[in-house]
């Protein structure tokens, strides 16, 4: 017969019990498919944008959901204005499934093109002319409309980001690091009192904060138009480096609560590893990007506007080469 158990020794059993049962779970596991979920979601909303997370269905019933492409839309509007407004920036994102490589198209504002119901337009007042107060994807829903049928590239899904909601997500980041070719000094930098100041970047590898990266994109008296769209493909391909550092996913809970007070985006759970994918792949550097900067010619319309007239030719080769692979 056993001796009997003390009670100071069962104690000390049941500790060692529960200590192994403990260590058996398999969290470490459990934790890295937590944090590339998160990693997935955050990259969704970044390459998207407002309000709060919300869905509905954009242009087709069923999308490419192996490789959706994005059309991701940055307004300008101050905490006190609602409603109306253009988008103030326009780049299509998508990803090649043979080679990999992603490709991310900047479309200039002034692109002068026909909206489905509106006559022909600037192509940043679609999402100025869809506006429904009572549908928050109206207004991105003809914008992408607009670049489907003028640029021939089907649309999956559509993003819109505010500015100050940029400047949060890039904080929450931890900031983002940046290459800047050349220097840049803008005069007529324009301040959110409506005034003007001096903004001046230095070449050379620079962390950004939010507030930095936003100057950074936004700046066009130091260039042009097709420098700026430049410089907001860098910010955006910075934004998924630091998204696929596992170094800075304890700050994606930070990330996903500026999405949610943040974003308004038809992306839907079934986009996420494809939306991942292409993170990674611009994250790494196997991108191709183009700004139809030769594929447009300045233009004054009859009534006196300066417009960017297209040169249809010249863009469907662009759209070749970025996403014929896409499809």
């Amino acid at each position: 017969m056993p001796p009997l158990e003390t009670d100071a020794a069962r104690r000390a059993r049941l500790r060692r019990a529960r200590r192994q049962q403990k260590s058996s779970r398999p969290w470490p596991a459990l934790a890295l498919a937590a944090l590339l979920l998160v990693g997935c979601i955050a990259f969704c909303g970044l390459v998207a944008a407002f309000g709060a997370l919300r869905s509905s269905s954009l242009l087709a019933e069923q999308p490419n959901a192996s490789h959706p492409t994005l059309l991701i839309l940055g307004v300008d509007q101050r905490a006190d204005e609602t409603g109306p407004t253009r988008s103030d920036a326009m780049l299509l994102a998508g990803q090649q499934p043979d080679s990999g490589q992603a490709a991310l198209l900047s479309i200039p504002r002034d692109l002068w093109v026909d909206i489905p119901g509106v006559g022909e337009q600037r192509i940043n007042t679609a999402l100025f002319f869809g506006y429904d107060g009572a549908d928050p994807m109206a207004g991105p829903r003809l914008a992408a409309t607009a670049v489907q049928q003028n640029l021939g590239v089907p649309v999956d899904r559509v993003a819109v980001i505010d500015f100050s909601a940029f400047v949060r997500l890039v904080d929450a980041l931890g900031g983002i690091d940046v290459d800047v070719p050349r220097a840049i000094v803008d005069t007529e930098y324009p301040t959110p009192d409506y005034g003007v100041t001096t903004i001046r970047f230095d070449p050379g590898l620079q962390h950004m904060d939010g507030e930095q990266a936003l100057v950074y994109a936004r700046t066009r008296h130091g260039d042009d138009d097709f420098g700026r769209v430049e410089r907001q493909q860098q910010v955006i391909q910075a934004v998924a480096t630091r998204l696929v550092n596992p170094a800075v996913w304890p700050r994606l809970p930070a990330v996903l609560e500026v999405i949610r007070s943040g974003v308004v985006t038809d992306v839907q759970p079934a986009d996420y590893p494809a939306l991942w994918s292409l993170m990674q792949a611009m994250g790494a550097g196997n991108v191709q990007r183009a700004t139809l900067a030769d594929a447009a010619t300045p233009w004054i319309t009859p009534t006196g506007a300066w417009v960017l007239l297209p040169d249809w030719s010249a863009i469907e080769a662009t759209m070749v080469r970025l996403f014929e692979e896409t499809r």
